[in-house]
């Protein structure tokens, strides 16, 4: 406040002649003063950052989608590359089926020989989890976006954290399942030291899509 620091140098100034036999004159401070008004201004400006919301449920849902769009990203890219040997195997295929001659068949058995084109477990394994790993993330994705933008998940876990004076920053955990169409957050009360969170299971319906949909807009996107 500018209040304060005129008083500091105006108290500064006076202690200074006090000690040397100069004599302040009446109202030499008065224009540090605080009147009413300037408190009320204060209080309000307080009250205003008190009161002002600087991170929403809407927010953290955003930020966690972001999230899991980032991982959704890194497995979409190990499945790329798990689908290299795979990719091989198919090409192997689509040779032995264009072999018409005798030639061509030893030529390409001869190719299969001398070139380790086998599939291992090891192969099956990193495929099979590069693809479950781009499903959990699309749907955590999905499901922190639409949460988002679902009032109802929203306004009420902001309330809940207003009554129990819980800032929403201060989360400890959001997760959501699919399967069960769960949604779980968690948070930690500076005030009490304690954790708290919110669940909401079957909001999400509405936002699910059918296998078919996934397929045709793979088709339509993806190619």
């Amino acid at each position: 406040m500018d209040q304060v620091r005129l008083s500091r140098t105006l108290a500064a100034g006076a202690s200074y002649y006090a000690g040397v036999g100069g004599i302040a004159p009446d109202g030499s401070v008065t224009a540090a003063q605080l009147s009413v008004q300037m408190v009320s201004a204060y209080n309000d400006a307080l009250t205003n950052v008190q009161n002002a919301t600087y991170y929403n449920t809407s927010m953290l849902l955003d930020d966690q989608a972001d999230l899991a769009l980032d991982n959704m990203s890194v497995a979409i890219d190990a499945l790329v590359d798990a689908t290299a040997t795979f990719a091989t195997v198919s090409a192997v295929a689509d040779m032995a089926a264009e072999a018409d001659t005798v030639q061509e068949q030893m030529d390409l058995q001869n190719t299969v020989s001398v070139t380790d084109m086998s599939v291992t477990d090891a192969d099956v394994e990193e495929y099979n989890t590069a693809l479950a790993d781009v499903e959990t993330y699309a749907q955590e994705a999905a499901g922190f976006l639409a949460a988002s933008n679902n009032v109802q998940i929203t306004a009420s876990t902001d309330d809940w954290a207003n009554r129990n004076n819980i800032s929403v920053a201060a989360y400890s955990s959001v997760t959501y399942d699919a399967t069960t169409d769960l949604l779980i957050m968690e948070f930690y009360n500076q005030g009490n030291e304690a954790w708290g969170g919110v669940g909401f299971e079957g909001y999400l319906t509405g936002d699910f899509k059918t296998v078919e949909d996934i397929y045709e807009a793979g088709v339509a996107y993806g190619g």
